[in-house]
């Protein structure tokens, strides 16, 4: 995480900066975690044809029992491994929905960003432009800081009133 969010950055710019450096740092977790459960798979057979080799090769004997011990206990702990792999798979997943999420909340603010830049200085270039999926938040270019204007407030109001009545519209259409 070499990009730290600055305090002068646009809240919408530094939740995309925080979803990008979440993507790469869970591709990247992934991408080892692949490789632990490789090797706890590979410690698994191998313990397994010792087990084997030993059997065939060995008469029966204490030290045969306490080494067949040993490579049973073995491949326990890299099953115990392989489990806990999984569980890391699960983080990995409930890690992806909030970037997702993270993402969303983006989108929304571009939303709101665009509707309130609109009503403050109507032109082409601010006309609204919906985010089709989650990763246009991460192409798009970082905006200046927020526009100020004394009625702010009632502009932001009205978007809010204009989304909820579209919502009712939605509901009484389904």
């Amino acid at each position: 995480m070499t990009d730290k969010p600055q305090d002068n950055q646009a809240i919408p710019d530094q939740l995309m900066q925080i979803a990008r450096e979440q993507e790469g740092g869970a591709e990247r977790v992934l991408d080892q975690i692949e490789v632990v459960q490789h090797s706890f798979e590979e410690i698994q057979a191998l313990a397994r044809e010792c087990q084997e080799i030993l059997r065939t090769l060995v008469p029966p004997s204490n030290e045969l029992e306490s080494l067949t011990a040993k490579l049973e206990e073995i491949g326990f702990h890299a099953d115990n491994g392989a489990y806990n792999i999984q569980g890391a798979f699960d983080l990995y997943q409930y890690q992806d929905v909030v970037r997702q999420k993270l993402e969303r909340v983006g989108r929304s603010l571009i939303e709101v960003a665009q509707y309130v830049l609109g009503r403050l200085q109507p032109s082409e270039d601010h006309l609204p432009k919906m985010a089709p999926s989650g990763r246009d938040i991460l192409a798009r270019e970082p905006q200046m800081a927020d526009v100020t204007k004394t009625d702010a407030d009632s502009i932001v109001a009205a978007f809010f009133a204009q989304a909820l009545k579209d919502k009712a519209a939605k509901k009484a259409e389904g």
